[in-house]
């Protein structure tokens, strides 16, 4: 905002003088010079902002407790790690995430009111999940993603095909016959009362919007509700609880409405921000030689690029260099005796980190003539 004000500012009183000057003024003029400021003084791109999500689980041992699942989105509470037999779901640190159904018969689901007031038209929610291919509570291996507690609208996975359902054994959704399955991704379904299946419902799959098609059956538009409010949404199952998905997931997300597309892919990117960043000498010391090299090694949480700096300023030959299994190195040869301040800029998909200070001291070269 301020590079804006700036901006405005500077463009009026160059405008101004144009009039109180003596030299000639031409169309051409204006508009060069109006370019060059233009250029030189360039807005900031827009950001989608993200709502604050109504509900935010992530699976993590300091998130679940016995059956409680911390909800840290805006209605704040818990969910309930539930089931209609036993035992009900829990969290698995190997995988960092809450299996749901991984054995016939479990009927696992995961549950919460919402609490709204009055009845919803339109909800967003994004899960980070792996599906699996052989769904357990079913000999066709099919189940549900996610329904709603007394209706019949809800995301069912079959063989094929992933997306909406109304309850007459209908799909209309997203292939699954080519890196789907059995591995993680991020999906956002799109879900709405509209009564009819392009105006609102979509699928994201990694950021990316996926074509739609009506995979099997007729989809039953007067179905679409998401129950009485408050509504109840129940992950893993249908709303008659029936029909328990087989899958692990990571983090669930929902907002109580319809998100747009640039706020869908931002909130996708934003689970790539880098939490961590550290740098270190691969010798494992705080001292280096006097043009002598030294390997600094950056470490982070996430994949992205990495700039190496000294002394605030970049060292050659280590611009943003690409981790490899959230590692990059820089090759320095230190030029300044004394203390040097090292640090390091990650930026990611879904933002940047720059690392605390790591003070390394520089000898002499042995030998100085």
């Amino acid at each position: 905002m301020e590079q804006v004000k700036q901006f405005a500012s500077m463009r009026l009183k160059f405008l101004d003088s144009l009039y109180i000057s003596k030299v000639k003024k031409t169309p051409a003029a204006f508009a060069g010079v109006f370019l060059l400021f233009s250029t030189y003084f360039s807005l900031p791109e827009a950001e989608a902002a993200v709502p604050t999500p109504t509900v935010s689980l992530t699976a993590s041992a300091s998130k679940i407790s016995g059956t409680a699942w911390t909800n840290d989105g805006s209605i704040g509470g818990t969910a309930t790690l539930s089931t209609s037999n036993t035992p009900a779901p829990t969290f698995q640190a190997s995988d960092t995430s809450v299996a749901l159904n991984a054995v016939a018969g479990t009927n696992q689901y995961i549950s919460q009111s919402l609490g709204n007031g009055s009845a919803l038209s339109n909800v967003t929610f994004q899960m980070n999940m792996k599906i699996f291919s052989a769904q357990a509570n079913s000999s066709g291996s099919y189940g549900m993603i996610l329904g709603w507690e007394g209706t019949n609208y809800d995301i069912w996975y079959q063989p094929g095909c992933v997306g909406f359902n109304t309850g007459g054994g209908d799909i209309y959704g997203m292939s699954t016959t080519s890196g789907v399955l059995d591995a993680y991704h991020t999906f956002t379904f799109v879900m709405s009362t509209t009564q009819d299946n392009t105006s609102k419902q979509k699928i994201f799959m990694d950021g990316v919007q996926q074509s739609l098609s009506l995979c099997q059956g007729t989809v039953g538009q007067s179905a679409k509700s998401f129950g009485n409010a408050p509504s109840t949404y129940a992950i893993g199952r249908y709303g008659s609880n029936t029909f328990h998905g087989t899958f692990n997931l990571r983090t669930f997300k929902l907002w109580t409405s319809e998100l747009t597309v640039a706020q869908i892919q931002e909130s996708y990117s934003s689970q790539f921000a880098p939490t961590s960043h550290t740098v270190a000498l691969t010798s494992g010391l705080l001292t280096a030689g006097y043009r002598t090299v030294s390997t600094i090694r950056s470490t982070s949480d996430i994949d992205g690029k990495v700039t190496f700096l000294v002394n605030g300023k970049r060292i050659p030959g280590c611009i943003s260099v690409q981790t490899v299994s959230k590692i990059a190195n820089c090759t320095w040869r230190p030029t300044v005796i004394n203390y040097n301040d090292i640090t390091a800029r990650i930026v990611a998909s879904g933002g940047s980190l720059t690392s605390s200070i790591l003070r390394i001291f520089v000898n002499k070269r042995s030998g100085n003539r």
